[in-house]
């Protein structure tokens, strides 16, 4: 046996894995992601410090005061807002999904959220699941736990979610049916530095909807001009509430994918605010029954290989065959 030839065997695999973790150790620093949330009004964690209407952040913490937007937080006093759709408004339009689920939904079978909604489990509400597109169902990506939020059914509901950092960017986001802010299915904006004030970003009839429509998911991409509508041009995904006229949960219509009056509350749309919608992607594939509630939505940009990873590994494998080439007789 040769020990200086597995000596040097095994230098040039250090090398390999070496040069390939430093690729995959060059990360942009944007590729890092904050989570950003709410919770519904039924949840423990509110305790008049955190409200419906606040941005929380893993702890929880509170890291955006909903009164900074212009919304109410007299809980105990039953003056407050729910602010139940967020974005930052830089959200890639994909279907690279990431979303969370009411406290009754249930999922299809063999998907994470049924899994979660089983009984003696019950705690669906509070998770985020991605989506698998190709076989129609869904995992969970985050648990309630990591964010510091309390499992089981009387347990914390998030329901608006944002991946990416809000800090030092335009919030957007909406209100549900029983906010004093606006109607429900207008997508409001604001900077958040403690005026107190929103605008009004999209009414419902720029998204084709019901003036009582609950917009109650959002992702939204807004990169030309910023807090500035611009038809045709801006985009969002977004999913509407079970009591929203526009889903068969709320007319009683039969379940027609993408269809007004007939929608799902888990299915999501996609509008360009010309002053109509369309589906995104149905209920089912996301590994949710029509009568689920998707409450919180956000999208993940493409999966791209890292440009030098692939380079450096080109260099170590073509320095090993030059090794092994000079090595034959």
């Amino acid at each position: 046996m040769n020990l200086s030839r597995i000596t040097v065997d095994a230098a040039q695999v250090l090398m390999i894995a070496g040069l390939l973790a430093i690729g995959m150790s060059a990360r942009p620093a944007s590729a890092l992601t904050t989570e950003s949330f709410s919770v519904d009004p039924a949840s423990p964690v509110i305790d008049g410090n955190i409200t419906p209407d606040d941005v929380l952040s893993p702890g929880p913490a509170v890291s955006q005061q909903g009164r900074d937007f212009g919304l109410q937080d007299d809980f105990f006093g039953g003056s407050f807002d729910n602010l139940n759709a967020l974005s930052g408004g830089a959200d890639p339009i994909t279907r690279n999904l990431k979303f969370s689920v009411n406290r009754v939904a249930v999922g299809l079978p063999g998907s994470d959220v049924n899994a979660q909604a089983a009984p003696g489990v019950e705690e669906a509400q509070g998770d985020v699941y991605r989506n698998l597109p190709s076989a129609g169902s869904n995992q969970l990506a985050i648990d309630e736990q990591l964010l510091g939020l309390t499992p089981g059914f009387f347990g914390d509901d998030l329901d608006a979610l944002e991946l990416d950092d809000l800090r030092g960017s335009l919030t957007y986001f909406s209100t549900d049916f029983f906010s004093f802010a606006i109607d429900p299915g207008t997508i409001l904006v604001s900077d958040g530095t403690g005026t107190g004030t929103f605008d009004v970003f999209a009414n419902p009839q720029t998204m084709g909807l019901d003036p009582f429509d609950d917009l109650d998911a959002l992702a939204l991409s807004d990169v030309f001009e910023p807090g500035v509508l611009n038809p045709g041009i801006d985009l969002a995904l977004f999913s509407l509430d079970t009591f929203s006229p526009s889903t068969f949960t709320g007319s009683g219509n039969t379940y027609m994918p993408g269809v007004t009056g007939s929608l799902s509350p888990a299915d999501i749309l996609v509008t360009d605010f010309t002053g109509s919608f369309s589906l995104w992607e149905p209920a089912a594939n996301l590994g949710l029954r029509s009568d689920d509630e998707l409450n919180a939505l956000d999208t993940v940009a493409e999966a791209v290989p890292e440009p030098l990873t692939p380079v450096l590994a080109g260099i170590a494998l073509l320095s090993l065959l030059g090794y092994q080439g000079r090595r034959r007789p």
